[in-house]
């Protein structure tokens, strides 16, 4: 038997991916032997389809068995007719979740776990929709409130990709520094987490958070908020619940990058260890410079 697992890393105690269709890697594990393979997700960067080409890439590999974060419709329809089944909802080490299928603690999801994620043909169809209908109208189940809340989902996610092909380049090219150039307008809120009054290199492990209000490109109000205990998509939640919308730091893993993509969230990563206003000021002047991402594990 084969198990294909995604995943945050390339080794057995790296963390099982909360995206399917776009995790970084997918590691192919013998249960019996524990004799792995590693393989990264080419489906990661296209615009539309990851989760059927890669359902498609591990039943090539001979998978039986699919352990994921989420799995969403197209992937799971894919995954069914190749007889392979999906267990979603994972949260822990690549290594733990074979010894809990081993063991039997888990249990084969039977319904997506998200909703389908649209490509770049969706984002087409469903502007149209937008200027057709009137807002909370449905068509083909889709509201208009919910196509939205997926485009935002879908801005950050290529965001992220096209952050983590510059700090290849700037890998490459041995010019480690890039300046987010964005101006960003309106009302918004921005989060920065803070250790010793200074921006955190380690999202997850921040003393507090300064909470910013952004209005017509100045600070209206700053606010220090202590967040809750680091657990697995706590702090993400959080921050969403705050109603968040951009996040500075120096450092945060793939696992967290990943709650914030779902949710929609800005993340800007490579931060220096400066003042949080000072780099509130800078992005909202578009002459922040950051670095490579320093715990991107």
């Amino acid at each position: 038997m084969k198990i294909a697992i995604s995943s945050t890393g390339k080794s057995l105690d790296s963390q099982v991916d909360p995206r399917f269709g776009r995790c970084p890697y997918f590691i192919i594990v013998d249960p019996e032997s524990m004799e792995y393979e590693v393989f990264e997700n080419q489906s990661m960067a296209l615009s539309g389809g990851a989760g059927i080409q890669a359902a498609q890439f591990v039943a090539s590999k001979g998978a039986e068995v699919v352990i994921t974060g989420n799995c969403g419709p197209n992937a799971m329809r894919t995954l069914e007719a190749a007889g392979i089944k999906v267990i979603a909802g994972y949260s822990g080490t690549v290594r733990q979740a074979i010894e809990d299928f081993k063991t039997g603690k888990l249990t084969p999801t039977t319904k997506p776990t998200v909703e389908t994620h649209f490509g770049m043909g969706g984002m087409g169809r469903g502007m149209g929709m937008g200027m057709r209908f009137g807002m909370g109208m449905r068509f083909g189940g889709v509201t208009q409130e919910s196509e939205l809340e997926e485009l935002k989902r879908q801005a950050a996610e290529l965001r992220r990709q096209l952050e983590r092909i510059e700090e290849r380049i700037s890998q490459l090219t041995g010019t480690p520094k890039r300046t987010v150039t964005e101006k960003p307008s309106g009302s918004f809120r921005i989060a920065i987490p803070i250790d010793n009054g200074l921006i955190s290199q380690h999202f997850g492990h921040a003393e507090r958070f300064l909470i910013a209000d952004i209005e017509d490109g100045k600070i209206k109000k700053t606010e220090y908020m202590n967040p809750p205990p680091h657990e697995p998509g706590a702090i993400p939640r959080w921050l969403n619940e705050l109603g968040v919308n951009v996040i500075i730091t120096g450092g945060m893993g793939r696992r967290a990058l990943g709650y914030f993509d779902q949710y929609g969230i800005r993340v800007i990563v490579g931060a220096p260890q400066i003042d949080p206003i000072r780099a509130i000021e800078e992005y909202l002047r578009g002459t922040l410079e950051v670095g490579e991402n320093v715990c991107d594990h």
